[in-house]
């Protein structure tokens, strides 16, 4: 048989409605009361008995194996007419909110004067009965100081005192405003100075003043008996310490009008339910950030609406999430909300050896940043702060497999602290939703990789067939001996061989892109334009010298073939081309520019994409800038297009790009070292 005493788990029943709500706190709080405690359901069928119970009553452990009827065990003494026996169901006997005088049967037959308290199981369909069971005395009750302890009065014969004298809880017996009675227990938690003689004892409330709670409840003559009630509110112990009590008041059915009060302390009751209240909503919480992580396609749209979810959700202001590149060195803001424009501007690829960021990407330690007195944060998280404009912040890192993907942070401007509860709830999503955004970032790698091996066959089979038929059409005209202008045909066919060859270069230099990982290197900038430079002796090329060192590769070289080709390929006869630089505090920013026809704004946000149309043969500046934008990507930093002079596209386009600096990559490593 099942034992489902207190020494056990949780029982079936009532664990399987709890599963997901941490029901094992409220259940920790009862297994161990010293009050015998039954849980019961709708029906009346009891589930669970706490060791108290089965220690005073004597019952066997696997007796509630079975279920067993409360109105077998718990027999109410006040019920009448149609309300007694089996005339009424379990739940209109036993109420919640109610207190019940009742004999309590034991595992022998015998009947125990008793009262009983129901209440509700927060947060289930089940009802807990709380017994105070009518021991017996063994000897009289010691008043030790009897000029000012309350002695119940000598016609109180139907006032059970001895059986309240033992009670664990306080109680208390009033006469009008009159205190008649007060067990030991009364006496130690509320202070012997409480009752004063001839009036009613001064019992301080947080929510409610004693006396309005009393009042109702006693002025009751000549009318019917008012029914018990309780009540729960906060007993001020001190001016700096309050207890959480429930207060039960149940007015005497007999002619004496008394009232009894009883204090029970649910400190840890309520501590409980908070507990519990807190988990719940961590698991709401949780659920809602899964569902969301489980129904957006796009890892940058699931990343928009993760955020937007923790930031409505947990009552932010504002956030930002950070994923990983490839090289680790550095993290992309991916996805924010209601960060200002000026951060994301200088904050949009971040070094994360840079502190504080190293603490989250390195040490993989949540960061919380708040302005606790006399520990505001340093100058570098203060920085971050005024940026932000916040009054806190966290850093929460993103964790699958041990290996930190990206990092979610998160600030207010109301608040100057984060809660232990907001603290645990971060960390929960940051390790729940790492597995789920690196799922993501695999699946975006093969989806670019399916489509890079589509993008070569196409290259192949469209392009070079293209270019091959060509050559062979204008070869067969060669061959004509009528024909004319012969030189005409030659420098044709030269063209299209040009053009195949560029096209395998192309392809030759996509492939490196994606499946090397060359080690990056410090390069000097102006020895590699001008070496590029070199290449194009009768082009109108001004270079502006940059002095700087860059951290790239070989293929930097690349970059600058393709801008300058294009210049000269679209830019028409005699165009000018000026290069020249801007640095800034971590990266210079490179514009290579003509004065060609240029672009319209609609053009120009296409430039990029692969097999644009142009004025001449497909596949020319959309393949060639498709690698420009691989490379600058693979440096670090962003590509885009514009007008040279802004405003006025006919006057011919500007292609400006950046690129991190070497002495700042330096700066970094000494810092690893």
């Amino acid at each position: 048989m099942p034992n489902y005493s207190a020494e056990n788990e949780v029982p079936p029943s009532f664990q399987s409605e709890h599963t997901d709500m941490g029901i094992h706190d409220y259940y920790e709080y009862v297994r161990h009361s010293e009050i015998p405690v039954l849980f019961f359901g709708e029906t009346g069928n009891v589930i669970f008995a706490n060791t108290a119970f089965h220690r005073i009553y004597q019952y066997p452990d696997d007796f509630f194996s079975q279920s067993p009827d409360i109105r077998k065990i718990i027999c109410p003494c006040d019920l009448q007419g149609d309300d007694s026996g089996a005339a009424g169901g379990a739940c209109d006997v036993f109420r919640p909110g109610t207190f019940i005088r009742a004999s309590v049967t034991d595992s022998v037959g015998a009947d125990l004067p008793s009262l009983v308290s129901v209440a509700d199981i927060p947060g289930s369909s089940f009802a807990a009965a709380t017994i105070y069971p009518g021991f017996p005395v063994r000897s009289s009750p010691g008043y030790p100081d009897e000029d000012k302890a309350v002695r119940p009065a000598c016609d109180d014969a139907g006032i059970p005192f001895e059986i309240f004298e033992t009670y664990p809880h306080a109680v208390i017996v009033l006469s009008g405003t009159v205190c008649r009675f007060s067990n030991s227990a009364a006496r130690k938690l509320l202070g012997k100075n409480t009752f004063l003689k001839d009036s009613l004892p001064r019992i301080h409330l947080v929510h409610n003043e004693f006396s309005e709670l009393v009042e109702p409840l006693t002025l009751h003559e000549g009318s019917p008996s008012p029914e018990p009630r309780m009540v729960e509110d906060q007993l001020r112990i001190s001016r700096t310490r309050s207890i959480d009590v429930e207060i039960m008041l149940v007015p005497s059915r007999t002619a004496s009008q008394n009232l009894l009060v009883i204090f029970r302390d649910i400190t840890r009751k309520k501590h409980a339910e908070s507990e519990l209240l807190k988990r719940n909503s961590q698991l709401l919480m949780m659920n809602e950030v899964m569902k969301v992580a489980n129904s957006v396609d796009t890892l940058d749209g699931m990343l928009e609406e993760i955020l937007h979810t923790v930031i409505d959700e947990m009552n932010f202001d504002l956030g930002w999430i950070y994923l990983r590149d490839t090289d680790a060195k550095w993290a992309t803001i991916i996805a924010s909300s209601g960060v200002p424009e000026r951060f994301i501007e200088t904050r949009m690829r971040q070094n994360v050896l840079d502190y504080p960021f190293n603490l989250v990407f390195f040490a993989m330690q949540q960061h919380y940043v708040e302005n606790l007195p006399n520990h505001p944060p340093g100058p570098i998280d203060s920085k971050v702060l005024e940026e932000i404009d916040a009054l806190s912040y966290a850093g929460i890192p993103l964790i699958s497999d041990a290996v930190v993907v990206g990092a979610l942070y998160i600030g207010r401007r109301s608040r100057y602290s984060f809660s232990p509860f907001e603290k645990k709830t971060l960390e929960m999503i940051g390790n729940e939703i790492g597995g789920t955004i690196l799922r993501g970032i695999l699946q975006d790698r093969l989806e670019d990789a399916y489509s890079d091996a589509s993008l070569y066959l196409d290259i192949m089979l469209h392009d070079i067939k293209n270019a091959n038929s060509a050559v062979l059409g204008y070869s067969r005209r060669l061959m004509d001996p009528a024909v004319e202008d012969a030189a005409k045909y030659l420098a044709k066919v030269q063209w299209h061989t040009h053009h195949i060859t560029d096209i395998l270069n192309n392809v030759t230099t996509i492939r490196r892109i994606t499946d090397e990982s060359t080690e990056k290197t410090p390069i000097n900038l102006d020895a590699l334009i001008s070496a590029e430079i070199l290449q194009y002796p009768e082009a109108d090329i001004s270079f502006m010298r940059t002095g700087c060192t860059v951290w790239a590769d070989s293929l930097l070289s690349v970059v600058f073939t393709n801008l300058i080709r294009n210049s000269i390929k679209y830019g028409g006869p005699g165009v000018r081309i000026w290069i020249s630089s801007e640095e800034t505090d971590h990266e210079v920013t490179v514009s290579v520019e003509d004065d060609g026809p240029g672009l319209s704004d609609e053009k120009k946000m296409q430039l990029f994409s692969l097999f644009q149309e142009s004025t001449t043969e497909r596949g020319g500046r959309g393949l060639g800038l498709h690698i420009t934008r691989l490379l600058i990507r693979r440096y670090g930093g962003k590509i885009i297009p514009g007008d040279r002079i802004p405003g006025r596209p006919e006057k011919g386009l500007s292609i400006r790009f950046t690129l991190r600096l070497a002495e700042e990559m330096e700066d970094d490593a000494e810092i690893l070292d």
